[in-house]
């Protein structure tokens, strides 16, 4: 399709034997290039003649890129290598990783200085670590016919590259190696086919659970797999029947004798050693938790409708509504109701102290506490008419009664409050009458510094609530009692040793037991 100017739309155009471009519609001239498919000639410098243009083969030339030849090459080494330590011939996967892993570290220069088998073997060894193979590096080394510290270098030096760690002094640079992963690979190696299956899967199933034992008692911790899996697989192929040795171990396992001994010594120091093999497997059942299927009808009713049908947590549909309205649920992030509403009473109060400059007493006097009593008050309506708590309650006589008794016997200390108020409020308008005179920058910063006390009043109540709810509970009533005066600022105002002396249980002295010839004379 080519645009006509003339039409002003695309139309399909036309080459009238080869020549000019024509639109099909009006027949206007679109390209004057002609084209033709006889070869011509043209001469050189030389004067010689020879063809126009360049040779385009139908086909790709036998020589290639560099690069794309030496990613061809690593390839065909990797399966190989896969071949010949067979991990398996349809594990492409673990050799398409592999591939990857290599030209990513050629293209960071990784290969300049080291030798190519090496880095080839350490990307396939990082493959299978990624997907959970028995393989282990030592035989790498053993195959390539190279120290296995001289390998293990290089692939600490990969996982450097590929960023697998923080701090390359590190030794952990990736997650521990389950040993539980070479139990059947070490195993087959041991039995070579001269016992029949039932016994290679009892030897399996024994050692997977004195592995797990020795997980469970921290053996597994700090400690290579090949030596934990060959002293397992030894006391496994003992208590079944199977003769061997440690040597026979060790040279199955890679490690040294005395490490099989050492491990089997420190097994030998758990409660798991003095247990058979059927004692062994009991107890590991024993251990696996049991998880039901939350949607099973089997579940059995705990509540007392023993005739209706589980609905949830082994509750019926009713007890369980009642449940989750009283609880909230089991599940996490959901309150219980009374938590809710204190969490949203606490929210109401910080933001209306907030909005009224962080004072404690509200618009129509009511102070903070009596707000509280009041919303306690709201909910202690399941009380109305119990006679013995509206015996807890004066009337109005005895309301006022009391008033003035309390009113007569701190007649003092009422007249000092009220003068202490007197001369405060003519404090505050004296402070007033002279800040009124003051610019408007001093005015300002005046009330940025009230607005900065207040701020900090707040976060340190804040913070002093923050750490009375997730401070421990107190063990003995002296630090309880202590507690209580270090967060009212009382300490000053109290002995300790004393009031230690009157909480402390451990100075409390038992009753000692009264001779039996000064009960005779009390009898007496």
């Amino acid at each position: 399709m080519v645009w006509c100017n003339h039409c002003a739309k695309k139309v399909d155009g036309f080459r009238p034997e080869g020549g000019a471009l024509a639109c099909n519609k009006c027949g206007r001239i679109l390209e004057n290039f002609n084209f033709s498919d006889e070869v011509t000639f043209i001469k050189n410098a030389a004067g010689q003649s020879q063809a126009s243009g360049n040779i385009v083969s139908s086909v790709q030339s036998g020589i290639t890129s560099s690069r794309a030849r030496r990613s061809r090459i690593a390839r065909d080494e990797l399966m190989n290598l896969r071949d010949a330590l067979q991990i398996g011939v349809d594990r492409d996967d673990v050799v398409n990783m592999a591939s990857r892993l290599f030209d990513m570290a050629a293209d960071q220069n990784f290969t300049k200085g080291r030798r190519s088998e090496l880095v080839r073997a350490s990307c396939l060894y990082l493959a299978c670590r990624y997907k959970n193979l028995a393989v282990l590096l030592i035989d790498f080394s053993s195959y390539l016919r190279v120290s296995v510290y001289e390998l293990g270098s290089v692939y600490l030096k990969l996982c450097e590259l590929f960023y697998m760690v923080d701090n390359p002094n590190r030794e952990d640079l990736e997650e521990l190696v389950d040993p539980s992963i070479f139990i059947e690979r070490f195993i087959k190696s041991l039995l070579k086919g001269e016992h029949d299956e039932d016994t290679r899967k009892k030897v399996i199933k024994t050692t997977t659970n004195i592995i797990a034992s020795m997980k469970r008692d921290w053996m597994q911790t700090g400690r290579k797999p090949s030596g934990i899996c060959g002293a397992a697989i030894y006391i496994a192929a003992l208590s079944h029947g199977i003769m061997c040795s440690t040597t026979n171990i060790a040279h199955i396992v890679h490690m040294c004798g005395a490490t099989i001994t050492k491990r089997l010594n420190e097994f030998a120091n758990t409660e798991a050693a003095s247990l058979t093999v059927t004692e062994l497997d009991k107890s590991e059942k024993s251990i696996l938790p049991f998880t039901p299927r939350p949607n099973s009808d089997k579940e059995v009713v705990n509540c007392k409708h023993k005739e209706s049908k589980c609905f949830g947590y082994g509750l019926c549909k009713d007890c369980h509504e009642k449940f989750m309205k009283v609880s909230g649920g089991v599940v996490g992030g959901s309150d219980p109701p009374a938590f809710q509403r204190a969490e949203k009473e606490r929210m109401e109060r910080a933001a209306r102290e907030e909005n009224e400059g962080g004072t404690e007493k509200s618009e129509g006097g009511e102070t903070y506490w009596n707000a509280e009593a009041s919303d306690e008050s709201d909910n202690l309506s399941d009380l109305d008419g119990d006679p013995v708590v509206d015996g807890c309650f004066l009337d109005e006589d005895e309301k006022r009664a009391v008033k003035k008794s309390w009113e007569f016997l701190n007649a003092d200390w009422l007249k000092e409050q009220a003068a202490k108020e007197a001369a405060l409020k003519t404090a505050t308008e004296a402070f007033n009458a002279s800040n009124a005179n003051c610019p408007e920058y001093a005015r300002n910063l005046v009330e940025a510094s009230k607005a900065s006390v207040t701020k900090s009043r707040k976060a340190k109540r804040q913070k002093r609530a923050e750490e009375a709810k997730n401070a421990p509970p107190a063990s003995t009533a002296f630090e309880a009692c202590t507690g209580v005066l270090e967060s009212r600022g009382l300490m000053k105002h109290f002995n300790l040793d004393i009031l230690k002396e009157l909480l402390d249980p451990a100075t409390y002295k038992e009753d000692e037991e009264i001779p039996e010839e000064d009960e005779e004379q009390e009898k007496k």
